[in-house]
C-alpha cells in the first residue's frame, strides 16, 4: 500500500494577502466615498433650487402646469418634478392661509403647529368620476344626520352624522343657497387631533381639485374657495 504524503506547503508571503485586503478595503471605502459625495451634492443641489423657488413644468394626467417646486409636499415627488419622470396621476401641494404661499407640512414647534392651522393641502387628480358629496347629500347624509338641519358659519348648513357623545366629529356642511355650491366633510378621529374639512371640486379637462383646511377656516369657506380654485388655475401652463 502507497504511503499518503501530504502536499507541500505554498511558499506565499502572508503579507501578500494582508496588503491585498487592504487594498480592497480602500477601494471599497473610495467608492462609499464618492458615493456619498454624489448623493450629497444631488441633495443640496435640490435643497437649493426648493430655497430659490425654482419653477417646474409637469404633468397630473393630461393637464399641464407651472408651479414653483417649494409648493410639492412629498420629497419624492419634488425630485421628480425636477428631472424628466415629472407625469403623475396626482400631485400633493401645500399652501399657507391667507396668501397661499408655499408652506411646509411639518408641526414640530410652537410657532409650526400655529402654521399648521393655516396650512392648506392641496392634493391635485387625474379625475378618477368619482361621485360627488353634493350627489350623496339627498339621498344618503340627510337620513344619517342626527339632529337635522342645523346653522353654520358665514351662511353654510351643518348635518351631524357623529354619535351624540362621540369624541370624534363628522359632520357635513354645506351652502344651501346654490345647487352645486360649496360641500365639505369635516372630521376629527380623536380629542387629541385638529378637525379637518376635505372639499373635492371637479374642473375641466379631467381634473380634480381636492384640498383640506382647519375646520377653523370655514367661516372664511367664501374667500379660501375662490382662492384655492384660483391658485390651481394660476399654475396652469399655456
Amino acid at each position: 500500500m502507497m504511503p499518503y504524503t501530504l502536499p507541500e506547503p505554498v511558499r506565499t508571503n502572508p503579507r501578500h494577502f494582508t496588503y491585498l485586503a487592504t487594498t480592497f478595503c480602500l477601494l471599497a471605502c473610495a467608492l462609499v466615498a464618492v458615493r456619498a459625495s454624489y448623493w450629497s451634492s444631488h441633495f443640496r443641489s435640490e435643497s437649493l433650487r426648493v430655497e430659490q423657488n425654482v419653477p417646474v413644468t409637469l404633468s397630473v394626467g393630461e393637464t399641464r402646469f407651472a408651479l414653483p417646486v417649494s409648493y410639492i409636499v412629498s420629497p419624492h415627488q419634488r425630485r421628480a418634478s425636477l428631472g424628466s419622470d415629472n407625469r403623475f396621476q396626482s400631485l400633493r401641494l401645500a399652501m399657507a392661509w391667507p396668501d397661499l404661499s408655499a408652506s411646509s407640512a411639518l408641526a414640530t414647534t410652537t410657532d409650526d403647529k400655529k402654521r399648521a392651522v393655516d396650512t392648506i393641502r392641496v392634493e391635485l387628480e387625474s379625475n378618477p368620476g368619482r361621485e360627488s358629496l353634493r350627489a350623496r347629500l339627498d339621498p344618503f347624509y340627510r337620513r344619517l344626520a342626527r339632529g337635522g338641519e342645523q346653522p353654520g358659519p358665514e351662511g353654510l348648513k351643518l348635518l351631524t352624522l357623529s354619535a351624540k357623545g362621540a369624541h370624534k366629529t363628522d359632520l357635513i356642511v354645506y351652502d344651501p343657497s346654490q345647487q352645486n355650491g360649496f360641500i365639505a366633510r369635516c372630521l376629527r378621529k380623536s380629542l387629541d387631533q385638529p378637525a379637518l374639512c376635505h372639499r373635492a371640486v371637479a374642473l375641466n379637462q379631467g381634473l380634480e381639485v381636492r384640498y383640506s383646511f382647519h375646520q377653523s377656516l370655514l367661516s372664511h369657506w367664501q374667500r379660501l374657495d375662490q382662492a384655492v380654485i384660483g391658485k390651481v388655475e394660476e399654475f396652469r401652463a399655456l
